[in-house]
């Protein structure tokens, strides 16, 4: 992505004007909790998309071309294709800048997308290319944004346009985190904090090869599943409801309320782990991690057999946590391991797993 000048030249024939770069997250701990309006502590990993636009003079229509998937995609309307193909999500920032922020008629643009986010796998790669775009977009026509509104924005390209029924938190931290750093967010109120990762340990995701696609997993059903359990308590957000709130015979169906109780019970585990971190109780971070892990899997039924595998192989090998992170049904485990037994923690898993599976924040 170092030659992103000369790539775009290749492409287009002209120099890119203005280029943003957004990078991919791993979630900590805090799932399923952000769009019922609770807690979450992401950080953010290296692996980055980075986008170059330039203004389109020689013809009427955006040309997007994605370095990944090696073609280029050309569009001078906001209709979502039938097919879900990568380009949609470039279509649906066009849609909502447009819709809520600048009239861009008469003005086209060319388009370079370059990412070594791996996708698919849970650590928000969508996100980060939505960010990269609109804050490309607001480069260009000199906007004026904050990155809080960028994120916003992107939020609206997933909901409104791609029909995805997340949350806030993977736009928030991917426009606004900084490295070595986890961000605490308040998904209700959208107040963070950064909070310093300790030096003596390291987090290190592991992919499960377990594909998931928010669109045809089960994401949706859960994000309905815990509406409903908001209307069953009469509570406009879940993330306000305490554990002694959540009564068990208010249910009919204990599938919800047990959908209900993993959200409850993370939001209390995330603030802990807010603590923890603060006190550099990583011990204590540790087990939040682990307990996450078992709720995803028991309660909110988001893992798989092969995660929860690899979850347990993980702590037997050393790692202080260990859980399923992202929107679930697959993707990467995020494990914590004191650096002292980091080698012997690697030496153990890379028995079961590929070297290139293993990637490092």
């Amino acid at each position: 992505m170092n030659n992103n000048n000369k790539i775009f030249y290749n492409i287009f024939r002209q120099n890119y004007l203005h280029t943003n770069e957004a990078h991919a997250r791993v979630n900590l701990i805090g799932e399923h909790t952000d769009y019922t309006g609770g807690y979450v502590l992401p950080c953010l990993l290296q692996y980055k998309t980075v986008v170059s636009i330039a203004e389109n003079k020689t013809s009427q229509a955006h040309n997007a071309y994605s370095e990944f998937y090696n073609e280029t995609m050309s569009f001078n309307d906001f209709i979502k294709s039938k097919n879900n193909q990568w380009v949609d999500y470039v279509k649906g920032c066009f849609f909502v800048f447009y819709d809520e922020i600048k009239n861009l008629d008469n003005v086209y643009l060319n388009i370079l997308i370059q990412s070594d986010i791996p996708m698919g796998r849970g650590i928000s790669s969508s996100s980060a290319l939505c960010v990269a775009i609109l804050k490309s977009l607001n480069d260009f026509f000199n906007i004026g944004c904050t990155d809080k509104h960028i994120a916003i924005l992107a939020q609206k390209v997933e909901r409104n346009y791609i029909g995805v029924s997340g949350g806030i938190m993977d736009q928030m931290v991917s426009s606004i985190g900084i490295h070595s750093k986890a961000f605490f967010l308040d998904c209700l109120t959208l107040k963070y904090e950064l909070i310093d990762l300790p030096g003596d340990y390291c987090f290190e995701l592991l992919d499960s090869e377990v594909q998931r696609d928010n669109r045809k997993s089960a994401y949706n059903e859960r994000h309905d599943q815990l509406k409903k359990a908001e209307e069953i308590l009469n509570v406009e957000n879940l993330g306000s409801v305490k554990i002694d709130q959540l009564n068990k015979n208010k249910f009919d169906d204990l599938l919800i309320y047990k959908r209900a109780l993993h959200v409850v019970t993370e939001n209390q585990r995330t603030l802990d782990a807010k603590k923890c971190l603060l006190k550099q109780d990583m011990k204590r971070f540790g087990d939040l991690m682990n307990l996450s892990h078992l709720s995803y899997s028991q309660d909110f039924e988001a893992s798989t057999k092969d995660v929860d595998l690899l979850a347990k192989r993980s702590i037997e090998s050393g790692a202080l946590g260990c859980r399923l992170t992202g929107g679930g049904f697959g993707g990467f485990t995020v494990s914590m391991i004191a650096k002292k037994d980091y080698e012997h923690w690697y030496n153990n898993m890379v028995k079961f797993y590929s070297r290139d599976k293993f990637f490092k924040l």
